[in-house]
């Protein structure tokens, strides 16, 4: 098995392990958990802290990434981030997170990276908030 694949292999154990204490978290309203646990996944699958990974356009970061895989974990963490200020009641921020993640997705297209059934979903949801103008 290649190291790739194997990097491959463990971003995505590492980071659906993550994802399902993030969507329990967020589900239990404990919405305090659930941002520390986006900031600490990218930390930890990233490499990167996740604001700083937020400070630049969506090509710009996808650059950073360098890796189709790691923009689109980014890409899911942002729109659950998205999520979880909605459901605060925050939608100016929660459509920011949105519009950066739709953008985040499409960077790990145009790197080569299909859409799969779950991201496919997690876009509808997206779009479904920002309206017919929006893409990915």
């Amino acid at each position: 098995m290649s190291i790739r694949k194997d990097y491959v292999e463990r971003l995505i154990e590492q980071f659906a392990a993550a994802l399902a204490r993030l969507l329990k978290a967020r589900h239990e309203k404990r919405f305090a958990d659930a941002a520390a646990l986006i900031r600490s996944t990218a930390l930890d699958t990233l490499g990167m802290e996740y604001s700083a990974l937020l400070m630049v356009d969506a090509a710009s970061t996808a650059r950073l990434l360098g890796d189709p895989m790691r923009v689109k974990v980014l890409a899911r963490l942002v729109a659950e981030d998205g999520e979880l200020h909605l459901e605060q009641g925050d939608s100016r921020m929660a459509t920011e997170r949105f519009e950066y993640s739709l953008a985040l997705y499409a960077e790990a297209r145009h790197l080569g990276l299909p859409h799969d059934a779950e991201d496919s979903a997690v876009l509808a949801r997206l779009r479904a908030w920002l309206g017919p103008g929006a893409s990915a």
